[in-house]
């Protein structure tokens, strides 16, 4: 396990790298099938978007990104992270794309959640973890649900995306609905 910061069963989490942003990220963000439910992939992206995101990422301290990584193989399967963190009421953004679809329905992206809800609640003294889905992203909608988010709001018509427009829903997770599953 390559510099791994949070450890699984199956995956690690360790800081995400340039080359995992041009080379991975840049694959799965140009892939229809990767970004299907996510503004992500609207608009074509090549080296230089990711470098120059890259750069933004790795200085702005209210988010924290980590690459996705499997522990049989050490390989880049995805990015999750903390987004708009607020310090002062304690909240963060959830993030996760898993981009090798090879993973897709194994689980990797329910533990890296779970992951970084641990890492969130326990090392940040979080209180509060929110992400939007849209409604027809079943697959991830019960992913959130499986680790502890609860539907908090529904937000119609918010984005436009496969010719058709997409409905939001609003998840959280606050840290005492954790730390109560956590002793399940």
């Amino acid at each position: 396990m390559k510099n791994a910061f949070l450890t699984g069963k199956t995956v690690y989490l360790r800081c995400i790298e340039r080359e995992d942003i041009i080379a991975d990220y840049l694959r799965w963000a140009n892939d229809e099938e990767v970004t299907h439910y996510m503004v992500l992939g609207l608009k074509p992206t090549n080296k230089e978007m990711m470098e120059t995101e890259y750069e933004k990422m790795i200085a702005d301290d209210t988010q924290i990104t980590f690459a996705i990584v499997d522990k049989k193989t050490n390989k880049h399967i995805g990015n999750t992270g903390l987004y708009s963190i607020s310090w002062i009421p304690r909240s963060a953004e959830v993030r996760i794309i898993i981009g090798e679809k090879s993973f897709w329905g194994k689980g990797a992206g329910t533990e890296a959640i779970s992951l970084l809800i641990e890492y969130g609640f326990e090392k940040l003294n979080l209180e509060k973890l929110w992400l939007g889905v849209t409604d027809k992203n079943e697959r991830a909608v019960k992913t959130y649900l499986k680790t502890g988010f609860v539907k908090e709001g529904f937000l119609r018509h918010t984005w436009f995306r496969n010719n058709e427009y997409y409905n939001d829903i609003r998840m959280g997770i606050l840290k005492e609905e954790y730390l109560k599953l956590k002793k399940k």
